[in-house]
């Protein structure tokens, strides 16, 4: 086999975004792609995907182009979508909604921190009535797991039971489709 492909200087970058979303904080990761950004847009195009960059908000992410009506060959998805559970949707548009709140006041921080009791009390509200307590906090822990695994929220360290809300969470969910979800919560709650 032939090696003499020589590596871009980009390229951590690249397979960095391939596998999730970069932020800021990973500051070497960072430079690279907004000192190459043109470059990996190019580079990613050839692959279906398009490069989200959002040097304001500190992050910066892949997605699969949108397929066009006219085209006769489509490519195969990337990435798979889930659909998510109502829990794990119910947390993300609350905290897209908190998001929106923070944005809003215009404070100090642009990191927004949420207690574990305050993500419980947005989520008690919402989900159907247990007799066992113990039962719903359990509930909740695991949506706010799934979360972290989406990297929608961020533990943080050190600070027992308190956790970033990612700015990505603005991308992934816009305020268009935040009006949909919370519509679709509505009515599925009304037939339960």
């Amino acid at each position: 086999m032939n090696e003499n492909t020589t590596l871009m200087p980009y390229s951590p970058a690249v397979i960095r975004l391939l596998q999730g979303v970069v932020y800021e904080e990973d500051k070497k990761t960072w430079d690279l792609v907004v000192a190459y950004q043109a470059d990996i847009k190019q580079y990613l195009q050839v692959l279906g995907l398009v490069l989200e960059v959002y040097e304001s908000e500190g992050y910066a992410f892949v997605k699969q182009r949108a397929a066009d009506a006219d085209d006769e060959e489509a490519l195969p998805v990337l990435v798979r979508r889930m659909p998510l559970s109502y829990p794990v949707t119910l947390l993300c548009v609350l905290l897209r909604e908190r998001l929106l709140e923070f944005d809003a006041q215009g404070g100090d921080s642009s990191r927004l921190i949420v207690t574990r009791e305050q993500i419980r009390d947005m989520m008690v509200t919402f989900l159907p009535e247990k007799s066992n307590e113990a039962r719903v906090v359990d509930s909740i822990d695991a949506t706010i797991n799934k979360l972290i695994d989406y990297s929608f929220l961020r533990k943080l360290v050190n600070r027992s039971g308190e956790y970033e809300v990612m700015r990505i969470l603005k991308a992934r969910i816009t305020v268009t489709e935040l009006q949909e979800i919370k519509q679709k919560l509505y009515d599925y709650t009304l037939s339960r």
